[in-house]
């Protein structure tokens, strides 16, 4: 008795272990990936008995305290050993209510014995096969989506403008730097004229801020890179934030804006050769401000608007011109299931801007589907993306 509670302590201390070692972000670069790797494992392992958890230690500020962790980890064993006895039990009076079965043959019992566990072998494998996929592959394998618009009004010397949009990196305890740093290589060597940032850099962890936002700062483009503030930003702390763009000298355009000429990004408009590009708070946890975003833009220049949230475009207003909007939040679902769809969507309006080129009340918005992950760590039919935008003159 006592060896199994101290074999059950022993497994409840290595899910602790791999567990708070990806959410506090411990392991040195060099082994992040591995780490990862484990922490999401342990994630599965752990989440049937978390859900009885969080029902005794709710999360305070969208956070898990220590004390959750600790005892999630350390009752998993516990809980997974008193199902599995549970399930034998009841198998076993089920089968002393049965009636007595009459005699089969040896050979054909055998025969069938043999089908049912080959079958179960089978459906195993299949089942790990598909899991391990969207857990493990799918999330990195990054694919590019390329979108063109025309743009009335747009200046001829930014006719072809080559936008690499970017948005809901989550880097934390599912999405390791080494991968964040490739994608970000591979969107450098699409030599953008602009990079645009939609939002949710860090996740679920105080730690990721520092380096989540730092990393942003790989990022090249002719013209210049724009970004806003999704709702984990401000989960993590609005004010570190902020402090952590200016330190990689990145401008935030939330409810505010730049002006954009074939020269760079500048505080003030030069008459027929500018866009705006701007930005709102988002949706969840800031103001929402067009008013802000577009305040004192000349009627006929066009304008570009960073929104996390592609519900905010059912807030633009008909006096409000907004030629296209970038947004990401949804990451399209995450899991696309064969004549189902996404069963979830975090978009109050369903499937409406779940992701690609939707068109909301008052104009287009290219939702991006995200290069990380939330909520849980898996893919599956929807790979992550970087997008692509080229302008025309309409």
């Amino acid at each position: 008795m006592w060896k199994r509670v101290a074999l059950l302590l022993l497994l409840g201390l290595v899910l602790l272990a791999c567990n708070l070692q990806g959410q506090y972000l411990l392991p040195p670069y060099w082994l992040e990936e591995l780490g990862r790797v484990l922490y999401k494992l342990t994630f599965f392992i752990v989440l049937p008995f978390r859900a009885i958890v969080c029902v005794l230690i709710p999360a305070v500020d969208h956070h898990w305290s220590l004390p959750h962790h600790v005892l999630t980890c350390m009752g998993t064993p516990f809980f997974l050993t008193g199902l599995a006895a549970g399930a034998r039990e009841g198998v076993r009076r089920l089968r002393m209510r049965r009636p007595a079965k009459p005699k089969v043959n040896a050979a054909a019992l055998e025969r069938r014995q043999f089908m049912v566990r080959s079958m179960a072998g089978i459906v195993g494998i299949a089942t790990g096969s598909v899991g391990g996929y969207a857990s493990l592959l799918a999330p990195e394998s990054v694919r590019l989506r390329r979108y063109d618009y025309p743009i009335a009004g747009l200046p001829r010397a930014l006719d072809g403008l080559r936008i690499v949009h970017i948005s809901d990196t989550h880097y934390g305890p599912f999405v390791a730097m080494p991968y964040l740093r490739r994608v970000f290589d591979q969107a450098n060597g699409l030599e953008a004229d602009l990079v645009l940032l939609t939002g949710d850099y860090v996740h679920y962890a105080p730690e990721s801020v520092g380096p989540g936002i730092e990393v942003l700062g790989r990022l090249r483009a002719r013209l210049g890179v724009v970004a806003v503030m999704g709702n984990h930003e401000h989960w993590e702390g609005t004010e570190r934030c902020r402090a952590a763009f200016r330190s990689v000298g990145l401008p935030l355009v939330d409810n505010c804006g730049l002006y954009l000429t074939a020269n760079g990004l500048r505080e003030d408009a030069v008459a027929g050769q500018s866009i705006r590009v701007a930005g709102v708070g988002d949706l969840w946890e800031d103001e929402v401000s067009f008013e802000k975003a577009l305040s004192g833009v000349p009627d006929d220049m066009p304008r570009l608007v960073l929104s996390h949230n592609p519900d905010a475009a059912e807030l633009v207003k008909d006096n409000q011109r907004v030629d296209l909007m970038f947004s990401g939040h949804t990451h399209g679902g995450q899991i696309s299931l064969p004549l189902i769809g996404a069963p979830i969507s975090p978009s109050r309006l369903g499937d409406k801007y779940l992701g690609g080129a939707c068109q909301g009340p008052r104009c287009p918005v290219v939702v991006s589907r995200g290069i990380g992950l939330a909520g849980i760590p898996l893919r599956f039919g929807v790979p992550p993306e970087l997008g692509l935008i080229t302008l025309h003159r309409a």
